[in-house]
């Protein structure tokens, strides 16, 4: 009775363990490098989200994360900034401009963008309006491109 009580607090000490040491846990994760565009990503059109790992980036530079997605699939997206794992900087929501949004930043030191939490954008879409076409099945994925430049040093 006792080694199976220890057995329970092992597995539950492994599980908080395993929880707290993995960044992001509750997004899908994936690396966006600097002047790279990742194309025809998708995510699920209710509530889908997604966490970018930042790499590649240089001290005191400017950058700009973009996303473009299709006009047909009425959406609307949102960026935010992560540092360190807290949100950090977030996407003017009064933008609206060709079905792109876009995220400005700079980074301050190599410290901060070789820190070993590094910098990360977490990407949300959610449904916006509905597709006004006759006989036109909902979307449930909406496909995108993502991209991050470099402005100036």
């Amino acid at each position: 009775m006792l080694e199976l009580r220890n057995r329970e607090c092992y597995f539950l000490l492994c599980l908080i363990v395993f929880i707290i040491t993995v960044p992001c846990y509750s997004h899908e994760s994936l690396i966006l490098y600097a002047g790279k565009e990742l194309w025809k990503e998708t995510l699920p059109l209710q509530s889908g989200s997604r966490v970018y790992k930042l790499e590649g980036l240089k001290s005191n530079s400017w950058y700009e994360v973009k996303i473009s997605y299709p006009a047909s699939i009425p959406a609307l997206f949102s960026l935010q900034l992560l540092r360190n794992g807290v949100t950090g900087l977030k996407l003017n929501q009064m933008r609206r401009l060709l079905n792109t949004e876009k995220l400005i930043f700079k980074t301050e030191s190599l410290e901060e963008a070789h820190n070993k939490d590094g910098l990360y954008v977490l990407v949300n879409v959610e449904p916006e309006g509905i597709v006004a076409i006759p006989n036109f099945k909902e979307q449930s994925f909406v496909i995108y491109n993502i991209g991050k430049l470099c402005y100036f040093y």
